[in-house]
């Protein structure tokens, strides 16, 4: 069941220590995850009365990455001895302290927490700077968060941590701190919350959860194990997302279906993120543009365009796919990002939808990070630049120089999540750029639609509880029609399974069903409403980007840390 947190009067925080307990960090980023713990934890701080930090694994080899983060991490000088599978492991803690006086603690072994980083720009495949893979021990990441989970009550003791503790813990690979703080004896008082960022889970066996407990526990994956054993209901990342997960038959049936009942026990609240990133835009054409002259506006606009193809054109590295030929062209440029989850981002979709659109009406770049799949995954989008060139452009690895521009001087960030949890369209936002996304998730919060072709029944449905008829758009936002449950349940099988891994093209295969077929076909409409407004009625466009600083303001962290406390409070007292 989904729970509501009432009223909007500000909670007095009782003296009590805050620590959030996450796998991914500013010192070993990869998602939204690391983007909501740069944030999220400091603004809790500024509320809590008491003591606030953060507690993660030192991911050594990444942090190494980032020169001066690394140099200022310092030695607390406590240490510990921690058995794990019948070995005992030294465990020594290390604390960044920010400018702000914020406590980062770092827990470090020598036989965890090893995955690889290669920093230079492409990286490594075999060294892709990524927590969550290790890429010839992909088995590591369950032993690592496992180890991690066992070491936070030490930890916490080695730092006087031992009553009135409260544990934000994020995502499934801190979920086993529930149990383990409360079998330490040394753990006088500590209250357990999980935020699930994602409906991610991983297999578990007894002989798994022997290795740290003696515990005889039911349950097949670590979520449903652990879950009983936290102190307060489950929390989520946006309100439609907490909606869907325990409504939209895609979580129901296929990727949530054995959190079911946890859900139905424990309780699930929906917190939205706050907004990523700050104003990023000159405040006398935003002004203007609220008095109705936008040009300067679109004129800024135009400058990041030009800034940004002067990058482009400097910036060729042999491993990047295609070409964007800029010769006479004044239509828009579609930018898709994040990290490529062949079950979650879409890129697939995206593909298979500038497919359908006539060449030379839009340039298309595309930053995925690769996935589990590697660069080998991504095949599709490098026979798509081949097939388009001088129209798509595909820097497949994460860009360590020229990211920003590319998101400032984007016609469009483009967004085909098959779900999302919160989704990123704050990011676009802020540096003025509107947003086209599949209407899942948080998205259906962030972006209010454009009444263009796109904007179908299926679209209105979704959207109207959230957006009121006289709210200006800030995007496009698609989805496709309601299908019959057999095409459903193929469909989205077919993208769950990637049965074409590792010898298949993961494009091919799903266009064969008729779930993916209707997605690219509202995928398409979108893009070409995007480019009709781009092009024939600069006017609308320029209003789209006003809207959107106005709902980057409506998404505030205070808001975000309130709600947390409410829930918080009202298990702790």
């Amino acid at each position: 069941m989904t729970m509501m947190l009432w009223g909007e009067e500000a909670v007095m925080p009782v003296e009590r220590s805050m620590i959030f307990v996450t796998f991914e960090s500013a010192f070993a980023p990869l998602g939204g995850l690391a983007a909501v713990m740069r944030v999220l934890p400091q603004k809790m701080a500024q509320q809590e009365s008491g003591s606030c930090a953060i507690l993660t694994p030192f991911f050594r080899e990444i942090t190494k990455c980032q020169k001066t983060l690394y140099d200022a991490i310092q030695f607390t000088g406590h240490h510990f001895d921690l058995v794990f599978a019948q070995q005992s492991h030294r465990v020594d803690m290390y604390v960044y302290i920010n400018p702000e006086g914020f406590p980062t603690y770092l827990i470090d072994t020598t036989d965890f927490f090893n995955a690889p980083c290669h920093c230079e720009d492409p990286p490594s495949l075999n060294a892709p700077c990524n927590p969550y893979l290790t890429p010839h021990h992909p088995e590591q990441l369950l032993q690592d968060s496992l180890f991690f989970c066992a070491a936070v009550p030490k930890a916490l003791t080695a730092l006087g941590l031992t009553k009135h503790v409260v544990l934000s813990l994020q995502d499934w690979e801190t979920a086993a701190t529930a149990l383990t703080v409360k079998e330490d004896d040394a753990i006088e008082s500590a209250t357990c919350f999980l935020t699930v960022h994602n409906p991610y889970d991983q297999p578990i066996t007894e002989e798994d959860i022997r290795q740290f407990s003696t515990c005889s526990l039911e349950g097949t994956s670590v979520l449903t194990t652990m879950i009983p054993f936290l102190d307060g209901p489950l929390s989520t990342v946006s309100d439609n997302f907490a909606k869907e997960l325990i409504e939209d038959p895609l979580h129901t049936t296929i990727y949530a279906s054995h959190l079911q009942a946890a859900f139905t026990q424990k309780g699930l609240v929906g917190i939205n993120n706050g907004v990523f990133g700050s104003l990023d835009f000159p405040p006398i054409a935003i002004e203007k543009a609220k008095q109705g002259e936008v040009q300067p506006l679109l004129q800024e606009k135009r400058r990041r365009r030009d800034e940004m193809i002067t990058i482009l054109e400097d910036y060729q590295p042999n491993q990047a796919w295609g070409s964007l030929d800029w010769a006479e062209f004044e239509g828009p440029v579609f930018l898709f990002f994040g990290r490529d989850d062949p079950r979650q981002k879409g890129y697939d979709l995206a593909a298979a939808a500038i497919q359908q659109i006539p060449k030379g009406k839009a340039r298309f770049i595309f930053t995925p990070i690769p996935g589990d799949e590697g660069i080998t995954g991504l095949e599709f989008l490098r026979m798509l630049a081949e097939e388009r060139q001088g129209e798509v452009k595909v820097f497949p690895f994460r860009m360590a120089q020229g990211y920003s521009e590319l998101q400032k001087g984007a016609s469009f960030l483009v967004m085909c999540s098959f779900y999302e949890p919160f989704g990123g369209a704050t990011e676009g936002y802020v540096v003025g750029t509107p947003v086209i996304a599949r209407a899942t998730g948080g998205l259906v919060q962030q972006v209010v639609p454009y009444p263009a072709r796109c904007y179908s029944e299926s679209v209105r449905q979704r959207t109207n509880h959230f957006h009121e008829d006289h709210c200006h758009p800030s995007g496009f936002l698609f989805r496709e029609p309601d299908l019959s449950e057999d095409d459903f349940k193929t469909g989205w099988q077919t993208i769950v399974d990637c049965a074409y891994w590792p010898h298949g093209d993961r494009l091919a295969e799903r266009m064969t069903t008729r779930l993916f077929r209707a997605m690219v076909d509202e995928a398409s409409i979108a893009l070409l409403d995007a480019i009709d407004l781009y092009t024939n009625h600069p006017l609308n466009y320029a209003a789209m980007i006003q809207q959107g600083f106005q709902m980057a303001a409506s998404f505030s962290w205070d808001m975000t840390v309130r709600n947390y406390q409410k829930l918080f409070q009202s298990v702790v007292k």
